[in-house]
């Protein structure tokens, strides 16, 4: 009984040491092994947040605008371009500076500098020229390596209708587009949702995510909103071959000898609708002193900005319904079809106006001439 009494008494001592000892274990180590866990999620997070963000948009367009510039020829054709080294290279298109040595450059502060073409090929459309005083000036970053997807947002900035820091956004809706314009062989181009109008042609086509010019803006298909850009990957070799040694003797363009190379004297249809609809666009947005400036200076003369500002007080926005354009020659004539959100006695109206415009040049730039118009009322259907 003695001997059993003592086995029981040195059980019970092993099982309490036994038991500190896991108290103590548990109180020391465990604490431990989850403050490391811990630390591994907080090591994970901090990773997180150190991941590179993308730019943000305004910054990009900001940024970029400063190093875009418009292409003014002797004969009054003009383009767009983008500073692309700091030698104050300027890439362009080729059809924008044919059969020109020197052009004029304007940036984007309105300073009007001198160009001289070093670069320009006949078969791929894409022209340098060289500027003395963009030199030293940072230019745009521009990608290197070729990996555009389908659905990328995309900015296509340039001078459309000299209209500088003019930017429309868009995205990748095609790849490897193909086709010919007079001696030009586009191959391989990105096709876009971002409008190109005349004037666009040679601006930079943007990656809205990351700054990096990834293409110039070249052409577009007639009467729809769908741009073609060539990818800079494709054409650096060769423009950087003409900054390191400029081209002695330019080749001529002869099939664009009559100055048809850019914006000519006449107005394209494409460009009349275009101004038309960059007007109302403009008083849509509340954006009065731009709508202004698209008018012809015989209209300007006749309404003062404060008088043509006032006529737009209860208009909330207006919707192009349709544009209907008649080329005549050097004018063209676009009669609109709007649907505009008044304010009448405190309540909103929607009301219907048919509207005709005669688009002409002046200075060089597509204006509103002429326009007049007239309220459409609705039958006795009420449509």
């Amino acid at each position: 009984m003695k001997r059993n009494w003592i086995i029981s008494i040195v059980t019970s001592i092993i099982l309490v040491a036994a038991g500190v000892s896991g108290y103590f274990y548990i109180k020391d180590s465990i604490p431990a092994q989850l403050s490391e866990a811990s630390a591994l999620v907080q090591t994970g997070n901090d990773q997180k947040e150190e991941k590179p963000q993308s730019k943000a948009l305004k910054d990009i367009i900001s940024e970029s605008q400063k190093k875009v510039v418009q292409i003014k020829l002797a004969n009054g054709t003009q383009g767009s371009g983008f500073l692309y080294n700091d030698k104050g290279d300027v890439l362009t298109n080729a059809h924008v500076v044919a059969n020109a040595k020197e052009v004029t450059v304007i940036t984007s502060d309105s300073k009007e500098l001198e160009g001289k073409v070093i670069g320009i090929s006949t078969e791929t459309d894409v022209a340098v020229i060289r500027v003395p005083g963009l030199e030293g000036k940072e230019p745009l970053e521009i990608a290197t390596e070729d990996n555009v997807q389908v659905l990328d947002p995309v900015l296509a900035l340039g001078s459309p209708l000299g209209l500088q820091n003019t930017v429309t956004r868009g995205e990748i809706s095609g790849l490897d587009r193909n086709f010919e314009i007079d001696t030009f062989k586009y191959e391989g181009l990105y096709q876009i949702s971002a409008p190109i109008s005349a004037g666009n042609s040679g601006g930079p086509l943007i990656d809205s995510e990351t700054g990096k010019v990834i293409g110039i803006n070249s052409a577009k298909l007639d009467k729809e909103s769908i741009g073609f850009s060539i990818p800079i990957t494709d054409v650096l070799p060769l423009v950087k071959r003409w900054s390191e040694s400029p081209m002695k003797s330019l080749p001529e363009f002869p099939h664009m000898a009559d100055g048809g190379n850019a914006d000519s004297a006449e107005v394209p249809i494409d460009q009349a609708t275009y101004v038309v609809e960059y007007f109302y666009d403009s008083i849509s947005k509340g954006d009065f002193v731009t709508a202004y400036s698209l008018l012809g200076s015989s209209r300007q003369s006749s309404t003062s900005y404060e008088e043509f500002r006032d006529g737009y007080s209860n208009t909330l926005s207006v919707t192009v319904d349709e544009l209907i354009p008649e080329d005549n020659g050097k004018n063209v004539t676009v009669t609109a079809y709007i649907t505009v959100e008044e304010t009448v006695n405190g309540e909103v109206k929607p009301k219907k106006y048919k509207v005709t415009y005669v688009v002409g040049k002046e200075n060089e730039r597509a204006k509103l001439i002429s326009g007049s118009g007239e309220e459409l009322l609705p039958n006795k259907n009420g449509e």
